[in-house]
């Protein structure tokens, strides 16, 4: 078997340099995907779907409550570990009650939540690339 295809890919993919706010944008997209299977599971009745996407969902937003620089991040930082703790308590309370209220709600903050930093990421990619030409129109300008 050839496996040369696949080596490419994974030297490729193990070299990826991923942004910091990519890395965020990616984590809160797993956790739309988990919310969307764990309300799946309870739907269908099957606590095994529902408890590990919950678990998974709850993982994620436990690191990133933990990565949190409070001291940098003042007031915006305390309130997202607000958000990710009662985020946490409310996804105990579906998978313990199957409640697709609690589902709903965290789903809820987290697409909001995702939307706003792709938007701010969005925004900061777009500050760069003007930066990054104005600082080459100035090369130009002092290479002639």
């Amino acid at each position: 078997m050839n496996n040369s295809g696949y080596n490419a890919y994974r030297h490729s993919a193990g070299n990826a340099v991923l942004s910091k706010d990519q890395i965020l944008i990616r984590l809160y997209k797993g956790m739309i995907k988990f919310v969307s299977l764990a309300k799946r599971g309870i739907e269908m009745k099957s606590p095994k779907v529902r408890g590990e996407n919950i678990s998974k969902t709850m993982a994620i937003l436990t690191e990133l409550e933990c990565a949190l620089d409070k001291e940098a991040g003042g007031e915006l930082s305390e309130t997202l570990s607000d958000l990710y703790r009662y985020m946490i308590s409310r996804l105990t309370v579906a998978n313990m009650e199957n409640d697709l209220e609690a589902i709903d709600e965290v789903e809820k903050i987290i697409t909001e939540l995702s939307d706003g930093f792709s938007g701010a990421a969005l925004e900061n990619r777009k500050k760069q690339s003007a930066k990054s030409s104005e600082e080459e129109k100035k090369g130009l300008s002092f290479a002639v």
